[in-house]
């Protein structure tokens, strides 16, 4: 087992876990944890269903959010409403106390963004921000639309964790494709680079500053500096040639935990 600040590295069963460490104030609250590369994630392929069949005992046998992720900026609440076998269209999850199932995401580059604070009540939200998500922001996008919801949210009393993702080096995008055009009007200019008609783009970066900007505290965000194509013997990339298997988000009220 090796700990980083926010995270907590574990490697049981054949199966590698990173899971998200809570502050004390929401530890009674919620938890979170990333199932990485390993035995349980080889063998369903970042398949929800084939993963609760799995992994639903060890949490009461409760409903598993899992929606089908088309990179956007929806987000829907953590509700046996939008259960399995049930997969709306969304590239985020809500949970708040009165949250009745579980939730997840799948990865393969992209990123794994959770935010959650006890302010005004506690709440977390699970966001799937890859290239297209970053650049259309859905981290600004939905901590804009939690604070209609929710008023009296404070920003500076809100945790977040930037998962594995991949590197500034490793993500590159044709120089006239349209989605990189967009992209570098939406992208800080410090979180891109040109080079040889193609243009490399830091998500990781991005994502920080989109956070930063909605007025969350530097030492508040957490990271994970691996790339999942640089260190695809513990992560799953889709770069790397994992075409089927994902790493797999899983969250939910620590109360609904066996």
């Amino acid at each position: 087992m090796m700990t980083k600040i926010g995270f907590e590295f574990r490697n049981e069963k054949r199966q590698k876990e990173l899971r998200l460490i809570m502050p004390e104030e929401l530890q009674s609250q919620f938890f979170a944890s990333i199932y990485c590369r390993g035995e349980l994630m080889d063998r369903t392929e970042g398949n929800p269903e084939k993963i609760w069949e799995s992994l639903s005992s060890n949490f009461n046998n409760i409903q598993l959010v899992a929606p089908y992720q088309v990179h956007g900026t929806h987000v829907i609440p953590s509700s046996s409403s939008f259960a399995l076998p049930f997969r709306p269209e969304a590239d985020g999850v809500l949970i708040d106390p009165s949250s009745d199932s579980m939730a997840s995401l799948r990865f393969a580059d992209c990123c794994p963004v959770v935010i959650a604070s006890d302010s005004p009540e506690p709440w977390m939200i699970l966001l799937h921000s890859g290239f297209v998500g970053t650049a259309k922001n859905i981290v600004g996008r939905s901590l804009a639309r939690l604070s209609e919801n929710k008023p009296g949210w404070r920003s500076e009393r809100s945790q977040a964790w930037i998962g594995p993702c991949i590197c500034k080096d490793c993500y590159s995008r044709k120089m006239e494709d349209p989605c990189t055009q967009y992209a570098l009007t939406s992208f800080s200019p410090d979180n891109f680079r040109k080079k040889n008609g193609m243009v490399y783009f830091d998500i990781r970066g991005e994502i920080k500053r989109q956070l930063m900007q909605c007025g969350l505290p530097c030492d508040n965000i957490y990271e994970v500096k691996g790339c999942t194509c640089c260190n695809n013997d513990f992560y799953y990339s889709y770069r790397a040639g994992d075409e089927r298997a994902r790493i797999f988000l899983l969250a939910g009220n620590t109360t609904k935990q066996a």
